[in-house]
């Protein structure tokens, strides 16, 4: 019989108080899965940046919807699913980053997809059933590894 690896559900209100849970529930999972405090941090700020996209951009501020956060453990990696059911997603719609530019232009905001994309092993977004689902999977470090590249 094998070992059950840990799945959870975690459903919020979109407001922007709820960040926080977000983050310690990242946190938490990702250490469960094996990953280093300074791992599981940076994919709580990629949970935290791709939940901000939803609360900011899907529902446009609206604080009545809710955000569904499903983690799994699959093994080698970590899985974590943020879905909605606000205004569709097109990343191929967000501009790429020059972060030069950026920095000299002394510019905030706007640079969540970035971080996902640099943290994250795999970031990818459906639609399905009026609902967006922005899957992202981390894979877990074997001996000798980095955090980032």
């Amino acid at each position: 019989m094998s070992a059950r690896r840990p799945a959870l559900v975690l459903r919020v209100p979109s407001r922007t108080e709820f960040l926080a849970t977000i983050r310690d529930v990242t946190r938490r999972m990702a250490e469960v899965a094996g990953f280093d405090s300074a791992q599981a941090d940076q994919l709580a700020l990629a949970v935290d940046e791709a939940s901000t996209n939803v609360i900011e951009h899907a529902y446009r501020g609206a604080p009545g919807r809710t955000i569904e956060l499903r983690f799994r453990d699959e093994g080698p990696s970590l899985c974590v699913e943020i879905v909605d059911d606000g205004d569709p997603v097109d990343p191929r719609a967000v501009p790429q980053v020059d972060l030069q530019r950026y920095a000299s232009e002394r510019r905030t905001g706007g640079l969540g997809m970035h971080l996902m994309g640099r943290i994250m092993d795999s970031v990818t977004f459906r639609r399905g059933a009026h609902r967006n689902v922005c899957c992202m999977v981390k894979r877990k470090p074997t001996a000798g590894t980095e955090a980032l590249p």
